[in-house]
């Protein structure tokens, strides 16, 4: 009698189990939809900054930023890596930090120096076990919304080193939403623009 009753016992944790699941299944669909949106509402706007620095830069007055100047000779390469703060996400990360370690082994088969800021904690986790380059900030724990208040900081310091001549070119890693099963890591030159 008491196989039995384990059994009913397993029964029943089961059914808890799956209800359970049921439940945070509906939670991570409705993020995901409001994700989605919040992505789809930004496009736009993106797409405009992208053409009004295009036509800045391709314009040709007197005065020029230092953020449109190329530099010739690059010692020093900065990265700004953004991942995520949790795990359980598939390749999301994998694939996008052997995207971001490709572009250092050849920087520094180049014998430029690199140096990385990194947003998300899998990145931080990741980065900064690593020999021969320096992590310049971190930020984690940002969340759905991340504030501009959590984010300045770490992408300042990126900013400031450009200005400072201390790296010649920042480029930028993330992924890209293509859809639900597909995002793709991509590498992007942030500075020079």
């Amino acid at each position: 009698m008491s196989g039995g009753k384990e059994i009913k016992g397993q029964i029943s944790s089961i059914k808890n189990t799956q209800k359970i699941t049921k439940a945070m299944e509906m939670v991570a669909a409705s993020k995901m939809k409001k994700a989605q949106s919040r992505m789809a509402a930004a496009r736009p706007y993106a797409k405009m900054i992208k053409n009004v620095v295009g036509h800045l830069a391709s314009a040709h007055p007197e005065y020029k930023h230092p953020f449109l100047i190329d530099r010739e000779q690059v010692k020093r390469v900065g990265l700004i890596v953004i991942s995520t703060d949790r795990g359980l996400c598939g390749g999301l990360n994998t694939n996008l930090f052997k995207q971001a370690l490709n572009q250092m082994a050849k920087n520094q088969k180049s014998g430029r120096v690199v140096k990385l800021v990194l947003f998300g904690k899998k990145a931080a986790d990741t980065f900064s076990r690593l020999k021969d380059v320096e992590v310049l900030g971190t930020a984690s724990k940002l969340g759905d919304i991340p504030l501009i208040e959590d984010v300045i900081g770490a992408a300042q310091i990126a900013i400031s080193e450009f200005e400072q001549s201390k790296v010649g070119n920042v480029y930028i890693f993330a992924n890209e939403y293509v859809n639900t099963m597909t995002q793709k890591p991509f590498e992007k030159k942030l500075l020079p623009i």
